[in-house]
């Protein structure tokens, strides 16, 4: 019982990071250049470098997606990975 409620919160706590890895990209960088990208490849840098959690591209592209139509951008801006 205990063991699935640590995965579980784990699981949670990772989801958190790697979204919050995302939100930091995307607020500062597109808000000032219209031009700018940022790619799941981003993510997982920085998600490695801040964390020290591994994200796969899928988890970095879902994440990265999610904000930019949080922050009310066009999944356009999303670089090709």
């Amino acid at each position: 019982m205990f063991k699935k409620h640590t995965e579980a919160r784990r699981a949670r706590r990772r989801h958190q990071l790697i979204k919050s890895v995302a939100e930091y990209l995307v607020t500062p960088t597109l808000l000032i250049d219209d031009a700018a990208r940022v790619s799941p490849a981003h993510v997982i840098a920085l998600a490695y470098g801040r964390h020290q959690i591994r994200v796969t591209p899928e988890e970095a592209s879902d994440a990265l997606s999610a904000a930019l139509l949080e922050k009310g951008f066009d999944l356009g801006r999303m670089a090709a990975a």
